[in-house]
Formats: structure tokens, C-alpha cells, sequence
């Protein structure tokens, strides 16, 4: 996350014609199952880290039973992501907040869970978010999150350095080994990690094929054909880069030991 707009409403529509309303990374409903896999939310409050256009929030309430406070720092998301909670029934559930980058404005253990889809490789101080996760959460109380990290061999490859390089998002790229070291230093304790590259290299190819074909048309009515032309552009270097084992979709767990 960042101060300045990341995703205008154009990225916006891109983003939901692949991976459908509501989500601005991919997999949907299916993958924040598997985020949250072997976790009962039921009653439970969680904080969701990045909360986009609600559709990560919509599922832990919707489908987990979870009660969702909801972070960002963008501030045209809020709106439309409260649009989604209110068509799918779930306003009674969900709060979403526009926040400053920096501290997180709760109280010390307020969150049963902390959550996040894919939105921490827009924080760059890890360090700081982890023990702000720390802090927010109960005694035994679970973070878990998936993010978009480097290939542990990966960063300066040129696969990945391309990617960057033709994209507008502004990112701090970090391995899977480095998150779980930052994690523990924070506290955390069962850290683990899910590298899940392989799911998503699949998957990526079968998106960039839709793009180039069958998504083409509805994509350049909607933002015309220069927007378009640039971001199958982006989307043929990140099918690269997730090709190539540089850039990998990851899982990220880790608990809040109780007092001693």
C-alpha cells in the first residue's frame, strides 16, 4: 500500500474481468479458503490488512462466520468495497476503515485473527507490520496472509526485474525465508510458509490466454486499446516471471504465543 493511487478505476476493471468483482488478486473465494484452511472464524474478529474492494472480507464473513474490520490506505477503494458488502448481505458484518501508512489505530490484543490477500508486498517496513500484527492480536491468536514473493534466487533475474520494470504498482519484494524470519523476530511462533507458484503458474498461463482471447474485446470497450496493449504487456511478463519461480504467490502463518 502506498499514498498515492495504485489502482484508479481502470486498473480496477481489469483486475475484476479476470479475477472477478470484488478481488484484485487472484483466485477468489476458492484461494482465501485455502488461506484460511484447518482455521475456525466463527464469531471471531479479524482484521483484514488490505482490504481492496472487499471481496477477501465478504468471504471470511459470508462463507467463515468471521466479524471483519477492514484496512486500507487508499481511499476511492472504501466506497466500492462497501458496495460489494452490502449486495452480498454482509454490511452487519464488515467495517472497513481508510488508515495513514504507519501504526495500525487499535487497541493492543483486539483481533482474534490478523488476515491479508496479497497486499503486503506493498508494505515495505515487514518488520513494523509484523509487530504491529503482534501487538493487535490476542494471546494465541493466528496471522495468516498470502502474499506475492521473490523466488529466493530470484531478485535481479531478469524475468522479474521485467515485471517490475513495466508495471505502475509500487513494490517491495521479499522471499518466503525472509518473511518467516521476519515473522519469528516478531514473536511468532509455528511459522510456516506455502509456496504456491506452482498453482498459480497454471493459472496465470490460463488468465493471459483469456486476455489475449476471448477477454480481448470486453477489455478494450472498457478501457480502450492503449491501456489494454499495456497491461497485456505487464501480463505477459508476470506469466514470465511466475513462470520462470520469480515471482511467488506464498502462504504465511504464524501464532501469538499466550503469556508465559
Amino acid at each position: 500500500m502506498a499514498d498515492d493511487i495504485q489502482y484508479p478505476d481502470h486498473f480496477i476493471e481489469r483486475l475484476h474481468t479476470v479475477w472477478g468483482e470484488g478481488f484484485l488478486s487472484p483466485g477468489g473465494p476458492e484461494e482465501v479458503r485455502e488461506i484460511v484452511t484447518d482455521l475456525d472464524l466463527s464469531g471471531k474478529r479479524v482484521l483484514d490488512v488490505g482490504f481492496g474492494t472487499g471481496g477477501p472480507a465478504i468471504s471470511l464473513a459470508r462463507e467463515h462466520g468471521a466479524s471483519v474490520v477492514g484496512i486500507d490506505v487508499e481511499a476511492q477503494l472504501r466506497e466500492r468495497a462497501m458496495r460489494n458488502v452490502e449486495l452480498a448481505g454482509v454490511a452487519g458484518q464488515v467495517e472497513l476503515e481508510i488508515v495513514e501508512p504507519g501504526p495500525w489505530p487499535f487497541a493492543d490484543a483486539s483481533f482474534d485473527v490478523v488476515f491479508s490477500k496479497d497486499s503486503m508486498i506493498h508494505i515495505e517496513d515487514k518488520a513494523a507490520l509484523f509487530g504491529d500484527a503482534m501487538r493487535v492480536l490476542k494471546p494465541g491468536g493466528v496471522f495468516v496472509a498470502s502474499d506475492w514473493l521473490a523466488g529466493e534466487d530470484a531478485l535481479g533475474k531478469p524475468e522479474l526485474d521485467r515485471f517490475q520494470e513495466v508495471g505502475h504498482l509500487s513494490f517491495t519484494m521479499a522471499t518466503a525465508s525472509e518473511m518467516a524470519d521476519a515473522l519469528a523476530a516478531a514473536g511468532f511462533r509455528n511459522v510456516g510458509t506455502r509456496d504456491r507458484n506452482a498453482w498459480y503458474a497454471t493459472v496465470c498461463a490460463e488468465e493471459l490466454a483469456r486476455i489475449e482471447g476471448p477477454l480481448r474485446q470486453q477489455l478494450t470497450d472498457t478501457v480502450g486499446e492503449e491501456i489494454y496493449g499495456h497491461w497485456l504487456t505487464v501480463r505477459r511478463s508476470l506469466a514470465d516471471a511466475v513462470a520462470a519461480g520469480g515471482l511467488r504467490p506464498t502462504h504465511l502463518r504464524g501464532i501469538k504465543p499466550p503469556p508465559s
